[in-house]
């Protein structure tokens, strides 16, 4: 039995909605690669409520293919601001420990 690698997904620039499309090919390509993802966003330049989206779908598919994939802490500070600002990172929140540094759970909601 071979031991899983897991892969970085370094993001960098505008992860916003003008990069969507891109960004989803990033992931897409990613989970589709490899077992295990980590995804880091300290270089992203700037984010919006559909980089949340993009990551939780990805995360979704990720799932549904018996893969992982976890986001690298810190976030960087534009992600950051967007979960602060949306609520994401609120105590109770579905998806909370996703964004942070606790295990991934498995997505079944």
């Amino acid at each position: 039995m071979t031991e899983e690698r897991t892969h970085t997904l370094v993001m960098t620039g505008d992860a916003g909605i003008k990069s969507a499309k891109d960004v989803a090919a990033v992931l897409h390509e990613a989970i589709e690669q490899n077992a295990r993802i980590e995804v880091d966003t300290q270089t992203v330049s700037a984010a919006d409520i559909t980089t949340v989206q993009t990551l939780l779908s990805a995360r979704v598919s990720a799932n549904a293919r018996h893969k992982t994939l976890h986001m690298l802490t810190p976030l960087g500070a534009p992600l950051q601001a967007v979960l602060e600002q949306a609520g994401f990172l609120s105590p109770g929140q579905e998806h909370l420990g996703f964004w942070s540094a606790t295990p991934d759970q498995p997505a079944g909601h």
